[in-house]
């Protein structure tokens, strides 16, 4: 009887959630939806989904390239006439609503596309944009005018497909992405990120492997069976055999030797640096009007809007507070409604440069922490370097390798989760030290920089510096940090770029620790570590 009214129970709870799913479904908007694949010039065929609008056409088409399956086979009934489940529907939902085509693509190696995945944005997956990119302006949905967009992974190939210079494509929008793929991910400051590589690795391990990832939701894992299989495999018998013969990348031991921008990306790899927007010189010279946004709370999203924004021309740049994803805000000051990202934005920018060939002025946009507001110009704010000095009471640390700041951090939300730093009073392994009480608001924009005389008792040490703000109620909140893998001596290094205002009665605290467990590897390896710092430490502030 007991085991009868479990098989009901889950017989219930399944058809409960198969109606949500089903009533979601039914809330995407009509469109065509076709699968086809898409042959490279090297024979490696590319499964893409063409999802139009219900009726009418020729479409301006944008087009996004990714890693997490371009949509989902689901284990309930599906609703063939409406945009498909995927990883990021809602921006196709809008764009399909909003008049326009969406071509989504599994990149090489991934999803229904053939070929094989060595390594995140290498050359060739760079000439398989360009390729669908000529594919698509050439097919008779399309009005021969493309645009790209994408968040994360998509975000990096759409910025990519700007390094074309191919006549079709008019406008890109890319998002939360990063610039230098080293520095603002990999291995910040020369000291390994373990916690997204690795987690990340098994994400993309499962999704090759034709299963549903961690990175899903548990109720999602439990409702997508597969990605989708392509027009003419209903039963997914190609896709299975594909699956089954792929040669699936380890990230995570790739990374494991990358501590700088010369070192491989694997056993025979290419340069880490070579992967990615950074090394593309062709950017600089793009005929796509480019727009980039990032967070100053998404791993280091906003130091590669920044750093785009001095390598090439932006139209558009705009650095929120939000969390990876751009659902809620992750501002340690809480923020509101606005703080998040508006899918009405980006639609608005494909309708000036997609629709029509208005002449829009460059625009700069930012998030102000603190003050918690929108501020914008046609340029970033101009800023002046200040000095301010710290002084630690005890100038030797015992490194604690326990020391963290939790797991949800800047570095993990890329993880699909939320960015929560707990008040910082109670945090352990840290030198302190702090200014007086402000008599003035205080005002910067950018990256501050950071300069110590360190003394270790070893080769190498990272030091993990925060900056912090001491609220009038006592209450630590982490502003913004910075890691580096120092050896004895002057070390000075940039902390990540942030937008803030803080109000009188605050004070600015700096700390340093020599560790951030387990987000970032121990250094060294084995053994313990003491830093002492031989002089105060100076914080260059970029104050407006």
């Amino acid at each position: 009887m007991k085991k009868l009214l479990v098989v009901l129970a889950v017989v219930v709870a399944f058809l409960l959630i198969s109606g949500v799913v089903l009533s979601a479904l039914d809330d995407a908007p009509p469109a065509q939806v076709s699968r086809p694949t898409v042959a490279m010039s090297d024979g490696t065929k590319l499964a893409v989904d063409v999802v139009l609008p219900e009726t009418g056409g020729p479409f301006p088409i944008v087009l996004m390239q990714t890693r997490y399956w371009r949509s989902f086979a689901l284990k309930v009934p599906e609703n063939p006439g409406r945009v498909p489940k995927g990883p990021r529907e809602p921006i196709v939902d809008a764009l399909v609503r909003a008049g326009y085509g969406v071509v989504v693509a599994d990149v090489r190696g991934t999803g229904a596309s053939e070929g094989t995945w060595p390594h995140p944005f290498g050359e060739q997956e760079a000439r398989d944009g360009a390729e669908l990119i000529e594919w698509v302006s050439k097919q008779p949905f399309c009005n021969g005018r493309v645009g790209a967009t994408g968040l994360s992974y998509e975000g990096t190939t759409a910025l990519l497909t700007a390094a074309t210079n191919h006549p079709a494509l008019k406008a890109v929008l890319a998002r939360d992405l990063e610039w230098d793929l080293v520095d603002e991910l990999v291995a910040p400051g020369g000291v390994r990120n373990l916690g997204f590589p690795e987690a990340w690795g098994r994400t993309v391990k499962a999704l090759d492997r034709g299963q549903p990832p961690e990175l899903f939701p548990a109720s999602a894992r439990w409702l997508i069976a597969n990605v989708h299989p392509i027009d003419g495999d209903s039963e997914g018998a190609a896709l299975r055999a594909l699956e089954q013969a792929r040669v699936v990348a380890d990230v995570a031991e790739a990374v494991t030797q990358v501590h700088g921008p010369m070192d491989p990306f694997g056993a025979g790899g290419p340069p880490a640096r070579s992967l990615g927007p950074s090394s593309r010189d062709a950017l600089s010279k793009t005929t796509a009007v480019v727009s980039l946004w990032g967070s100053w709370f998404d791993g280091a999203t906003a130091d590669a809007v920044l750093r785009a924004s001095a390598f090439m021309p932006l139209q558009q740049a705009v650095i929120g507070p939000w969390e990876h994803e751009g659902h809620a805000t992750a501002s340690p000051f809480g923020g509101t409604t606005d703080a998040t990202v508006e899918l009405s934005s980006i639609v608005a920018f494909f309708d000036q440069h997609l629709k029509t060939d208005t002449n829009v002025p460059q625009s700069r946009r930012w998030w102000v922490a603190g003050a918690e507001r929108w501020e914008s110009g046609t340029a970033w704010p101009e800023t002046h370097e200040v000095a301010h000095g710290f002084r630690f009471e005890t100038p030797t640390l015992d490194v604690d390798f326990a020391a963290t700041t939790g797991v949800k951090n800047r570095w993990m939300t890329g993880m699909a989760q939320s960015v929560v730093y707990e008040d910082r009073r109670q945090a352990k392994g840290t030198l302190r030290a702090f200014e007086a009480a402000r008599a003035t608001p205080l005002r910067f924009f950018g990256a501050p920089q950071v300069t110590c005389e360190v003394a270790l008792d070893g080769p190498e040490a990272a030091l993990h510096v925060y900056l912090e703000e001491v609220g009038v109620d006592g209450r630590v909140t982490l502003l913004t940090e910075g890691v580096q893998r120092v050896k004895s001596g002057p070390v000075s290094f940039p902390l990540r770029a942030l937008a803030a205002e803080l109000p009188v009665g605050g004070r600015l605290q700096l700390a340093i620790a020599g560790a951030d467990s387990p987000t970032f590897e121990r250094v060294p390896a084995e053994g313990s570590r003491r830093i002492t710092l031989n002089a105060p430490c100076t914080l260059e502030l970029p104050e407006r």
